[in-house]
């Protein structure tokens, strides 16, 4: 493996970005999505996310190898403590600790921002995603029951949860962008 470097995502990532998630949407059911978005659209998304939120890259070999990113987890006021995270690599460079390198820094930074609970989803079955979900510290929240339904099944997903920090009575708002 080469050495990886992570850095904040640009809007120029977004056609490796695309490239990298493509086959999740089209080859599994690991993403809930149908139709796989193009460059373009990658870019709004990564707009959108980085006015409130990090979104990060992997660098290996000099190419983006993975990404991960926080988000909103729901709309109510109440929530915003919490964010949803994200994580994908390159199928090529799967198994290399890339994904835990990721991870490990997008975790470090919600905490930074102030970000106290930190939720993955996750399609079930997935081992991978869950050892590494696991291996970060997160624990298992819950499951729902065939609430997706992609190549003609339905599927579950699993919630993992990892505190990010303590919860005060009087929490700081946390930090966005």
């Amino acid at each position: 493996m080469s050495e990886v470097a992570i850095r904040p995502v640009r809007g120029d990532d977004a056609a490796a970005i695309a490239a990298i998630y493509a086959p999740y949407v089209t080859d599994s059911v690991i993403s809930f999505e149908l139709e796989a978005p193009d460059a373009q659209t990658i870019r709004g998304r990564i707009e959108k996310v980085t006015a409130a939120y990090p979104w990060i890259v992997a660098m290996s070999g000099g190419r983006v190898a993975g990404y991960a990113y926080g988000g909103l987890y729901r709309e109510r006021a109440a929530y915003r403590w919490t964010v949803e995270t994200t994580v994908y690599v390159d199928m090529a460079c799967a198994r290399q600790g890339i994904g835990r390198a990721l991870y490990a820094a997008l975790l470090e930074e919600l905490a930074r921002r102030g970000f106290v609970t930190a939720l993955g989803v996750i399609a079930l079955p997935n081992a991978p995603s869950v050892a590494l979900h696991e291996a970060l510290g997160f624990t298992h929240a819950g499951t729902q029951a065939g609430v997706g339904y992609k190549f003609g099944g339905w599927h579950d997903i699993g919630i993992w949860q990892r505190d990010l920090a303590p919860r005060l009575p009087a929490p700081p708002e946390p930090a966005r962008a």
